[in-house]
């Protein structure tokens, strides 16, 4: 069973990404395309999940986000930085306030940066101890820049 950081816990994962075997209790998560196609009022019948590649439009998501309960950013590459200005958009810009979640090729080091974007949720690759992936979480405690700290505590530099 795959296991995640949600909002600073460890815990089993409850989706089902495609192709992979239907289980009771898991969310399916379908494309941004697919999820689109499939509510094209703006609203779903149930509560999803989608996967958000970092060509897709976060605004084409705008008038979707009432229906989801999950995002995930795939970032399907160490250095691909697409997907944090994805979480910065979707938190600010649109008021998503679901959860956010980070996937792919993705070190704990990024953890912090990830959770200051609006991520409060993240899948690591198998190799990474995700107790001490969470504990970077705790890392900085200084930030020059605005940012959204609900998961994580810094104090603001005086300019």
């Amino acid at each position: 069973m795959r296991r995640i950081i949600s909002r600073r816990e460890v815990r089993a994962d409850d989706l089902r990404y495609p192709g992979e075997p239907d289980s009771v209790g898991s969310i399916a998560v379908l494309s941004a395309a697919d999820w689109i196609a499939a509510s094209p009022t703006g609203h779903a019948k149930q509560p999803g999940a989608i996967l958000l590649s970092a060509a897709d439009a976060v605004e084409a998501l705008a008038p979707h986000l009432a229906g989801l309960s999950c995002i995930v950013v795939e970032f399907a590459r160490i250095g691909e930085g697409r997907g944090f200005s994805q979480g910065r958009l979707l938190r600010q810009r649109y008021g998503y306030t679901g959860e956010l979640r980070a996937r792919g090729a993705l070190k704990r080091d990024q953890l912090f940066f990830l959770a200051r974007c609006g991520f409060d949720a993240f899948e690591l690759d198998p190799a990474e101890d995700l107790e001490q992936a969470r504990a970077a979480l705790d890392e900085f405690t200084v930030a020059y820049q605005g940012g959204d700290d609900r998961l994580v505590e810094v104090r603001r530099r005086l300019s």
